[in-house]
């Protein structure tokens, strides 16, 4: 991510102190590590009135007072590709590799998150000191143990940074995580979606009286399937496979010509 901050950030982060704060410790009081996920996506010129109309419901995450966190992930998949072709081709259980940084605190992790044939999805971790662009045996064996996987190829494919608040309601143990500025690069191509937000509710159960899915009901956006590296790796390999992923570009072209 580029060391000069967005010239909306300030702004967002104003609107954000009409939130009550919510610490990581508390948030994290209630895990989230097994969960069913929504995401929906809209327009940047929707995030101030959709915030000032979710304040009463949700806390905001503060992390050393700081309520918009930076993020930056570098992920991996097989020579193949097969992380992104389980997913293009509908499998449903499929799964992400990836390094995952918090710029704001330093702290980064080696992740593995896979979505069983339930929907449910599963994100398993352990710390590290930095990202690499090469994987320890201890991580291969992390990898290949979780997925139960023998003699995994995996190669660096794709970094993505962005912003993102994260929304908590801690009596229907519901987050909601808004990610916007999104940027995706890999060793040829680079490409920005900063017109975007990529909003996902994360529930231990799925739980319909939620304010932000009545908020999306009302504004007619719906829930769409939508990975960050799936839409990564198409816009910055071309030629790839995409059939399926039509209606995601279509969305995206559509929010791109959207008048803020």
């Amino acid at each position: 991510m580029s060391s000069t901050e967005p010239a909306l950030i300030p702004e967002i982060r104003h609107w954000l102190e009409s939130f009550r704060p919510i610490s990581l410790e508390e948030m994290e009081a209630s895990h989230l590590m097994s969960r069913f996920d929504e995401k929906y996506i809209f327009h940047i010129s929707k995030l101030h009135d959709f915030l000032r109309q979710l304040k009463d419901d949700y806390k905001v995450l503060s992390i050393r007072h700081r309520l918009l966190a930076e993020y930056e992930n570098l992920y991996f998949d097989t020579p193949d590709l097969r992380s992104y072709h389980d997913h293009h081709n509908g499998k449903a259980a499929r799964y992400k590799i990836r390094f995952r940084r918090y710029r704001d605190s330093g702290d980064c992790y080696f992740e593995v998150k896979r979505k069983d044939n339930r929907g449910l999805t599963h994100k398993e971790r352990i710390a590290v000191r930095q990202m690499h662009r090469e994987l320890s045996v201890p991580q291969i064996h992390f990898v290949e143990r979780i997925l139960n996987v023998p003699h995994l190829s995996l190669h660096p494919t794709l970094n993505n940074s962005f912003y993102r608040i994260t929304l908590v309601n801690t009596e229907n143990r519901e987050r909601v995580t808004l990610d916007m500025l999104i940027h995706f690069q890999n060793s040829s191509r680079s490409k920005s979606l900063n017109y975007i937000v990529i909003s996902e509710v994360k529930q231990e159960r799925h739980f319909y009286n939620s304010a932000f899915k009545r908020l999306m009901q009302r504004e007619r956006i719906f829930p769409i399937s939508f990975s960050k590296y799936c839409v990564g790796t198409l816009l910055t390999h071309p030629g790839i496979k995409y059939n399926r992923f039509k209606p995601k570009l279509t969305l995206i072209n559509k929010l791109s010509n959207e008048r803020v």
